[in-house]
C-alpha cells in the first residue's frame, strides 16, 4: 500500500478514536474488555517474538500493536505526526498476508486461518483484526467485482473461515474468540467509526459467528447479541438497509436445499402480503417445512437466529413464573399449563431490578424484535422469504394478552403487540375479541353513568329490523346512530318475533343482509362467473344516496369484524389489500377478472404484427348500468395505439382502471364505512390474507380438531357410547353437511380463524332416554343429543 496521505489521516483518526476509547469511564464490560485485551495482546508479541520465519516489518507491527493494546495509546513519529505502527504498515505493505494478492496485510482471509501454524498465531492474528471494527470491516474481502457490487464481504469465506477455527482450535483460542467479540461489540456500540464508512461489514462477520447467539458477558451473564442487535439499530437508516440486502447473499450453507437467489440478482418476486406457494408434492416433509419457515434461505436462516433469542427468552420467563407461581402455592409446577407472559414483565416491569441475566436478557427483547422489525420491512419490499417465517410460536403460546392490549395502548408502552409481525391470525383475532370487549365495557359502564343525570340510555346498539325489508331498515338505523353508539354490543330483534339475542340472533342477521347487500339487484357489487368474487360495479356520477349506501355496507363489515362474527362473503384479496392500503399488482386481477388477466397477459406474448392487426388504443370500454362507456388509459390514449415498447404500460393502466379508476368514489365510501368501526383497531395491523380470514373465516373443515377440542355436559362424556356413535357418523360426512351440521348447531357454516379447534362446541345431554331429535342453542354453540 502506498503511503498517502488520506491513508495517514485515517490511521491517526483510528488511533485517536482508540485512546479516547482507552480512557472511557470505567465499566465492568470496559473493564473486562481491557484487561482481556491485554492478556491477549501479551500472547500477540509473545507469537511475534517466536515466529523467525516471518518478516521484520510483520514483527514490528505485531509489537506496535501489542504496545498500543497495553498502553491505550500509541505513540506519534515526530516527523509525520502518524503512529510508529503506522510506518511499519507502510514499510512492509508490499507483502500480503496468507498469499492472498492484492488484500491488505492486517486484515483476515481464509488462508491467513488455515496456515496458521500454531494457536498462538491465529490468536494474534484475530486479535489484531478484531481489536478494530474498522479492520474487521475489511477483512474477507470480496475478490469478484460483480459480487462484490451487492456485498463487500465474502460470506462464504467467513463460514469457511468459522468453521476451520472451530474445527482446529483450542478451547482456550475459542474462548479468546469470544472475549474478542464481545470487545469488537462494545467498540461498535461505544462510537461510530470515521475511517470506513459501512461498519455493518463487521456486523455481518460478527453475525456470522455460529456460536454468537451463545455468548454471554462476563460483568453479567447477559447475552451478547442483544448488543449486537443495539449496535444495527445505532447505524444510519442507509447501513441498516444495506445490512438487509447482506442478508439475501449465498452464504453456500445447505447446498442440497432449495437453491437462494445469486449475489448480482433481485430475489424472487413473490408476493409478501399473500400466502407462500405451496411446495412441490414430491418434495420430502423436512424440506417442505424448511420452505414454509425459509430456512432453506440465507435469509431465512438470519430470520431464525433473532426468532431463536426471542422463543429462549419468551420460553425461559415462561417456566420461571410457572415455577414461582408452583413455589408460591407450595406445589410442583403443572405440566399441562401454559404460563402467561408479557412484554413488560419480561422487560423487568414488575421486578425490583436485582440486574441478573435473565432481567438484561429480557429487556433487551425489545432491541432484538426491532432489528426482526427490519428484516420484516425489507421482506414485505421484496418477498425474500414467507411471512409466516416472522411468525414466533413461543410469543403466540405465551403471550398474556389481556395484559399486553391495555399497555399497547399506553404511550410507549411495551407490548407484544407492538411487533404484529411475531403474532398469528389467530392471537391478532384474540386481540381485536379483547379490544372490543374493553371497549364494549366501557361503553355500557358510561351509558349506565348518562343515564343518571340525562335520563334513560340504552346500554346497546339495538337493530329492530323486518325481514321483508332487512337493508333498508338496517341502513336507516346505522345512519341514525352515533359513533359512541356503534361501539356498544350489538342486539338485534326481529320485529314481530320473540327471542333474546345472546348471539345467535345476530349471526342471522348478518347472513341475511350480506346475502341481500352482495345481490345483483342492488349493484353495488358484481361477481364474476368464473372466480365467484364479488367486485365494485364500474359506474359514474353516482349520487350522494347510493354512496351513502356503499358507506354503510363497509359499516356494516366492520360491525361483524367488531362484534366477532364470521361472513359469508366472497371479496377478492385485492379488497383487503386495499383497505389496509397495500398496493395491488397484476396477479390480483386474475381473482376479480380471470378472463381478463388471460388476455391482458396473452398480449406480452404477441408479435408487432400481430399487436398492429389488433388495432388497439390505450382505450377501454364499460358498461356502466347498461350504458356502454369508453375511458382513456392515459391522456390523448384514444389515438395512442398499443405496440410492443408500450405493452407493459398499457396492461398496468388497465390494472390501474379496474382497481381505481373505475371504482374510486366507491371504494373511498366503503372504506370510509369500514374505518368508521375498525380504522382505530388492532386491525390495521394485519396482513391482506389475515384480514380476509378473520371476516370470513378459513375453510379447513377439521372435524377431528373439533372432536378433540369439544366439552362434554349433562353426563356424556368422550367415552360415552352415543358420543362415539356420533363422531363416527360424522366423520362418514360430505364437506356439505359437515356445514349443514355446523349451521344447525352454531347458526354458521363459516370456521373461526384458527381452524374449528378455536370453536367454543359444547354437546349436552337432552334429558333421559327419548325419541326427541337433537336440537341446538346456537347463541351458545350447543348440541342438544337425547
Amino acid at each position: 500500500m502506498a503511503n498517502s496521505p488520506e491513508s495517514s489521516r485515517k490511521r491517526a483518526r483510528a488511533a485517536d478514536r482508540q485512546l479516547r476509547h482507552s480512557q472511557a469511564a470505567e465499566s465492568p464490560r470496559g473493564m473486562t474488555t481491557r484487561s482481556r485485551t491485554q492478556s491477549i495482546a501479551n500472547l500477540a508479541a509473545k507469537a511475534a517474538r517466536t515466529e523467525s520465519s516471518q518478516s521484520a516489518g510483520q514483527q514490528q507491527r505485531r509489537s506496535a500493536m501489542a504496545t498500543r493494546a497495553d498502553n491505550g495509546s500509541e505513540a506519534d513519529s515526530p516527523e509525520t505526526g502518524v503512529p510508529e505502527a503506522d510506518h511499519a504498515d507502510h514499510a512492509d505493505s508490499g507483502s500480503n498476508s496468507g498469499g492472498d494478492e492484492g488484500v491488505e496485510d492486517d486484515v483476515l482471509t481464509v488462508d491467513i486461518i488455515r496456515d496458521a501454524k500454531s494457536d498462538d498465531e491465529l490468536l494474534a492474528k484475530l486479535s489484531l483484526v478484531f481489536s478494530d471494527p474498522c479492520t474487521l470491516a475489511r477483512s474477507f474481502p470480496q475478490a469478484d467485482a460483480v459480487l462484490a457490487s451487492d456485498c463487500p464481504v465474502d460470506v462464504v469465506a467467513v463460514h469457511r473461515a468459522y468453521n476451520i477455527i472451530f474445527s482446529r482450535a483450542s478451547e482456550k483460542v475459542l474462548d479468546d474468540l469470544r472475549m474478542l467479540t464481545i470487545g469488537a461489540v462494545s467498540m461498535l456500540n461505544s462510537e461510530p467509526c470515521d475511517e470506513h464508512t459501512n461498519q455493518m461489514n463487521a456486523v455481518l462477520i460478527l453475525l456470522l459467528n455460529p456460536k454468537i447467539s451463545e455468548y454471554t458477558l462476563p460483568s453479567t451473564g447477559a447475552y451478547l447479541f442483544s448488543d449486537l442487535c443495539s449496535a444495527i439499530l445505532g447505524q444510519p437508516p442507509a447501513q441498516r438497509s444495506a445490512l438487509m440486502r447482506y442478508f439475501t447473499i449465498d452464504d453456500g450453507v445447505c447446498a442440497d436445499a432449495q437453491p437462494s437467489p445469486s449475489a448480482g440478482s433481485p430475489p424472487a418476486k413473490r408476493d409478501a402480503q399473500d400466502t407462500y406457494s405451496p411446495v412441490a408434492s414430491g418434495t420430502s416433509p423436512s424440506a417442505q417445512t424448511s420452505e414454509r419457515d425459509g430456512k432453506s434461505t440465507p435469509f431465512g436462516r438470519y430470520v431464525a437466529m433473532f426468532q431463536s433469542y426471542i422463543t429462549r427468552e419468551v420460553n425461559r420467563a415462561a417456566r420461571s413464573t410457572l415455577q414461582a407461581a408452583a413455589n408460591a402455592n407450595g406445589t410442583a409446577p403443572a405440566e399441562q399449563t401454559t404460563q402467561k407472559v408479557s412484554l413488560y414483565m419480561l422487560s423487568g416491569g414488575n421486578s425490583s431490578g436485582n440486574g441478573n441475566a435473565s432481567n438484561h436478557n429480557g429487556h433487551a427483547l425489545p432491541v432484538v424484535a426491532q432489528c426482526l422489525a427490519l428484516m420484516n420491512n425489507y421482506n414485505n419490499a421484496h418477498a425474500v422469504v414467507p411471512y409466516s417465517a416472522f411468525y414466533n410460536s413461543a410469543v403466540n403460546e405465551h403471550i398474556d394478552i389481556k395484559e399486553d392490549v391495555p399497555r399497547f395502548r399506553m404511550p410507549d408502552g411495551l407490548s407484544f403487540c407492538s411487533y404484529p409481525f411475531l403474532l398469528s391470525p389467530t392471537t391478532k383475532s384474540e386481540i381485536i375479541r379483547i379490544e372490543s370487549v374493553i371497549l364494549m365495557r366501557t361503553e355500557l359502564q358510561d351509558s349506565f353513568f348518562r343515564a343518571m343525570f340525562s335520563g334513560v340510555t340504552c346500554p346497546y346498539l339495538v337493530l329492530e329490523v323486518r325481514r321483508d325489508s332487512l337493508v333498508r331498515d338496517t341502513l336507516y338505523q346505522l345512519e341514525l346512530k352515533l359513533s359512541q353508539d356503534l361501539r356498544k354490543q350489538l342486539k338485534v330483534r326481529f320485529v314481530g318475533e320473540e327471542g333474546v339475542d345472546e348471539g345467535g340472533v345476530q349471526k342471522e342477521f348478518f347472513q341475511l343482509i350480506v346475502r341481500d347487500v352482495f345481490a345483483p339487484k342492488y349493484g353495488i357489487f358484481k361477481a364474476n362467473d368464473e372466480s365467484q368474487y364479488h367486485w365494485f360495479s364500474p359506474q359514474s356520477d353516482l349520487s350522494k344516496d347510493t354512496l351513502e349506501e356503499i358507506r354503510l355496507t363497509g359499516q356494516l363489515i366492520g360491525l361483524a369484524v367488531y362484534n366477532a362474527v364470521i361472513l359469508d362473503i366472497h371479496l377478492p384479496p385485492a379488497m383487503y389489500k386495499k383497505l389496509l392500503g397495500v398496493p395491488v399488482t397484476r396477479d390480483d386481477l386474475r381473482d376479480v377478472d380471470p378472463a381478463l388477466h388471460h388476455g391482458l397477459m396473452q398480449l406480452l406474448r404477441l408479435s408487432a404484427e400481430d399487436l398492429e392487426f389488433l388495432d388497439r388504443t390505450f382505450e377501454v370500454e364499460y358498461d356502466n348500468v347498461g350504458e356502454l362507456r369508453t375511458f382513456e388509459l392515459i391522456p390523448n390514449g384514444a389515438q395512442t395505439p398499443l405496440t410492443t415498447s408500450n405493452r407493459e404500460l398499457f396492461i398496468d393502466k388497465y390494472v390501474e382502471f379496474v382497481f381505481d379508476k373505475s371504482c374510486e368514489s366507491q371504494f373511498l365510501a366503503f372504506k370510509s364505512g369500514f374505518d368508521r368501526i375498525c380504522g382505530a383497531s388492532y386491525v390495521r395491523f394485519m396482513r391482506p390474507r389475515e384480514l380476509e380470514l378473520l371476516v370470513c373465516g378459513c375453510s379447513d373443515l377439521d372435524f377431528a380438531a373439533l372432536e378433540g377440542s369439544t366439552i362434554y355436559d349433562g353426563g356424556y362424556a368422550k367415552t360415552t357410547k352415543v358420543i362415539q356413535y356420533f363422531w363416527q357418523v360424522v366423520s362418514e360426512f360430505t364437506d356439505e353437511l359437515k356445514r349443514k351440521l355446523l349451521f344447525f348447531a352454531t347458526s354458521s357454516d363459516r370456521v373461526p380463524i384458527g381452524g374449528l379447534s378455536k370453536l367454543h362446541f359444547v354437546i349436552a345431554k337432552n334429558g333421559g332416554d327419548s325419541d326427541r331429535l337433537p336440537t341446538s342453542h346456537t347463541c351458545f354453540n350447543v348440541l342438544l343429543l337425547p
